[in-house]
């Protein structure tokens, strides 16, 4: 009896075994094959999705990264550096960059040498990888543990690909499952899936019930991807009361400081977005009781100290910057420091310290979008407290070049703008005033002629002698020992000609650089340079005064015109514009005085009538003006909008309807065609939908954004509904056809021969077939025609030209039967 159970035991074990086997097996080779390569990569590509998002609460998915996440000042140091490593350097300069980065690695582990991201098109592609993967998973192991694994990663990656709708059903697919570990975080991932597809109801409801599932389950990050979620979709939606109260619920919520520092954050953000400062300042400073990142803490405190300052709390501002200057934790963010702490010197007009610590972020932190703001601060300073036009336009034109935000740039590029135009009068009229002078003083133009014509031989031989050394030093092979012989060749002479012909030296550099023309004789009278000066001195006054908005400089000008070209014409338009002046700075008796000159002696100046108006002598026609209004579309729009959101579909359809036909001129006419071709889509209506489509791929919409985004959709519809067309056109050609040969009287089966009947020659048969085609056709030829009333009718035609087409073949076939038995 025992031997009889020592033998059973081992026995059962073995079957039970091998029975489990099959599943632990089948298991086996299904992670190794195929699960372990599609899991590894879409966690790669998932962490490379999440590294590029600029903003964990953003709610709409952007196909291109673009912008500036929280963490990307962070990041600009490791361009900046990577940009001066590009840069062509000598090879000695290079090896010590080399050793330099390997110091600041070593310094700052976080900060390794920049690796390029991978675009989105690159993401899309491997996440399609994925999905096959994971495709054959479903498809060939349906019985192994993964088919779960394979739906979640499958639903995950249409998600990331921004297919929505492929998503969905995988997750639904998901849901249907009895027993899955992923069940609450699937729930979670369709809600997001629900919000993307604009089926807002089902979303946040989905949400509420994840919330409340991961209290109850103790699952903390659940609770807080599903709330930030939430939070995304309502700043998404402007509604950023009920953003600010799920940031507070939240934050009562969870114990995790990291993230309650990321939500303190984001409140001081609405806050500020919304204009309550204080709150938002409390926001800010709240973010140092939890345990923020690095970027999370740099960026709450420069928001702190910057938002002291609009404040008006100067000093505070300066403290908290000097102090987050000196930590030299954030060394890697220096430059932003130092153009907010210019910024307070500047507020506080110690320029001095400002223009310091500009320059040295314009210096030192060139590829850096700071080093344009600091350059747009240097021209600034330059133009509006020392007047160093020069100056001023170097930095304008740096910062219209640099990485700075595009409308700073655009600032810079207008006020660039404007000191070329400054600079262009002033050479304008020192040309005219030159032009001047030669006709008082003809000597004057002889000498400036005598000491150019000197200058420009100089400046020719200078190069004349600089290529005959180039040319020297290519035929022997020895640049680098001829350019260090260069300096010191008769050093005695060349000290000896700077000193007795400075001017001569000076002029000849200003020729080199294109500075200084050859003196030319006038050509005009001196009344016609007078009255040209009187034109440029008055378009210099008004640029002063409209586009420099420097009002004393403009003063100047124009009272210069009056007091040395008062008899010009445009004199009135220089005692208006001086007017004009007066008033500015509410001295109106002055202005009046004016006024009263040009009403009085220039009658028939254009500007009579409006001095007459300001004197209150001619009165001012009163003219309708049209109020601008809002557009009367506006609240149609909002309560059409209403039903869409409310699912009354059709009556949000009659809604759109009657806005588009009603106000065809209005922006809200193709935003409500282009949601009656949604509704339609959603309800599987295509047709219909793509009527609208339609509309706006018209030339009338075809420019506006939404034409632009429904082109490629309609067009694909179209495209695919005219090749079901051609075919089933086809298809009705083939039938037709059928029918008439059905109908086609039968005939006599001796004189019907059919094509297939007829057997081709061998390869042996001496006649070839292009000869035999002749011969037939030959035939047909010696027919002749007969009269239109001995014709035979057309069926008695054809069934001869049979008969003899039959005989003819039969004959050819005899005859090769023939040869070939003989």
């Amino acid at each position: 009896m025992r031997s009889t159970k020592k033998f059973f035991v081992p026995v059962a074990l073995a079957f039970l075994f091998l029975f489990n086997s099959c599943g632990l097996w089948r298991d086996f080779t299904t992670y190794f094959n195929t699960y372990y390569n599609a899991k590894t990569l879409f966690d790669q590509l998932e962490e490379e999705i999440l590294s590029q998002k600029k903003d964990p609460f953003e709610f709409r998915e952007s196909s291109t990264p673009t912008g500036q996440s929280q963490s990307q000042p962070y990041q600009q140091q490791q361009y900046q550096q990577q940009q001066q490593f590009q840069q062509p350097q000598f090879q000695q300069q290079q090896q010590f960059q080399n050793v330099q980065q390997t110091q600041i690695t070593q310094q700052f582990p976080s900060q390794r040498s920049a690796v390029p991201a991978m675009s989105m098109v690159q993401i899309k592609q491997e996440l399609t990888r994925v999905i096959e993967k994971c495709s054959r998973i479903l498809q060939f192991h349906k019985e192994s543990s993964y088919v779960d694994d394979a739906l979640f990663i499958t639903g995950k990656s249409f998600y990331y690909q921004q297919e929505y709708a492929s998503a969905q059903r995988k997750f639904l697919e998901l849901a249907s499952l009895q027993e899955s570990s992923y069940q609450l975080e699937n729930k979670l991932w369709l809600a997001k899936t629900y919000l993307q597809l604009r089926s807002f109801d089902e979303g946040l409801a989905l949400i509420d019930e994840v919330k409340n599932e991961s209290i109850a389950a103790k699952k903390e990050k659940l609770l807080i991807d599903a709330s930030i979620t939430l939070i995304g979709f309502y700043l998404f939606r402007e509604e950023n009361s009920k953003a600010i109260d799920e940031c507070n619920w939240l934050l009562g919520k969870i114990d995790d400081d990291e993230i309650s520092a990321l939500l303190s954050f984001q409140l001081g953000k609405i806050n500020l977005k919304i204009g309550n400062e204080e709150e938002a300042l409390n926001a800010f400073a709240s973010v140092l009781k939890y345990s923020p990142t690095f970027e999370i803490e740099f960026e709450s405190r420069i928001e702190h100290a910057r938002l002291l300052k609009q404040l008006g709390r100067i000093d505070e501002s300066e403290e908290k910057l000097v102090d987050l200057r000196d930590r030299g934790k954030f060394n890697t963010q220096r430059d932003r420091i130092l153009v907010e702490l210019g910024q307070v010197y500047y507020d506080k007009n110690q320029y001095e310290k400002a223009v310091k610590l500009f320059k040295e972020v314009d210096s030192t932190y060139k590829f850096n979008p700071t080093s344009g703001m600091a350059s747009f601060k240097l021209g600034e300073i330059y133009e509006r407290h020392y007047r160093d036009y020069d100056s001023s336009l170097k930095y304008y034109s740096k910062a219209t070049s640099s990485f700075v935000e595009r409308d700073i740039k655009a600032k810079a590029n207008d006020r660039a703008r404007n000191f070329d135009r400054y600079f262009s009068l002033k050479k304008t009229i020192a040309d005219l005033n030159t032009q001047f002078t030669y006709i008082k003083q003809p000597e004057k133009f002889l000498r400036d002629s005598i000491d150019y014509d000197i200058a420009f031989k100089e400046f020719t031989e200078e190069n004349r002698r600089k290529s005959e050394m180039l040319q020297a030093n290519l035929q022997t092979q020895q640049v680098n020992f001829e350019q260090r012989q260069i300096p010191q060749q008769n050093p005695q002479q060349d000290l000896l000609n700077q000193t007795k012909q400075k001017e001569e030296v000076k002029l000849a550099m200003l020729i080199s650089l294109g500075k200084v023309q050859k003196p030319s004789r006038p050509q005009i009278s001196i009344d016609s340079l007078g009255t040209l000066l009187s034109q440029n001195y008055y378009n210099l006054g008004s640029h002063f005064f409209s586009e420099m908005d420097v009002p004393d400089s403009a003063y100047y000008y124009f009272k210069f015109i009056l007091d040395e070209y008062p008899q010009k014409p445009n004199t009135p338009q220089t005692l208006f514009a001086l007017g004009t002046y007066y008033e500015t700075i509410n001295e109106k008796q002055k202005a009046d005085s004016l006024y009263k000159i040009i009403f009085e002696d220039y009658s028939k100046s254009g500007l009579y009538t409006e001095a007459g108006k300001k004197l209150g002598l001619i009165k001012e026609e009163v003219k309708k003006t049209v109020v601008a209004t809002a557009d009367p579309a506006e609240p149609l729009y909002i309560a059409a909008e209403e039903k869409y959101y409310s699912k009354e579909f059709r009556d949000a359809i009659k809604a759109f309807r009657e806005i588009y036909l009603n106000n065809p001129e209005s922006s809200y006419a193709p935003k409500s065609i282009y949601y009656i071709g949604l509704i339609h889509e959603e309800l599987k209506e295509y047709d219909s939908s793509a009527f609208y489509y339609g509309i706006l791929s018209t030339k009338e919409y075809a420019a506006t954004p939404l034409g632009k985004a429904v082109f490629a959709k309609y067009s694909e519809y179209k495209n695919e509904k005219d090749r079901i067309e051609r075919e089933e056109q086809l298809k009705r050609d083939s039938e037709n056809l059928k029918k008439l040969e059905e109908q086609k009287p039968v005939e006599n089966d001796s004189t019907k021969i059919k094509q297939k009947e007829i057997i081709p020659p061998v390869e042996k048969d001496d006649i070839p077939i292009r000869k035999l085609r002749a011969d037939s056709l030959k035939s047909r030829s010696d027919l002749k025609p007969e009269s239109d009333t001995l014709k035979p009718k057309p069926d008695t035609l054809l069934k001869r030209t049979d008969q003899k087409f039959e005989t003819d073949s039969l004959k050819e076939r005899a005859d090769s039967l023939k040869k070939k038995i003989l």
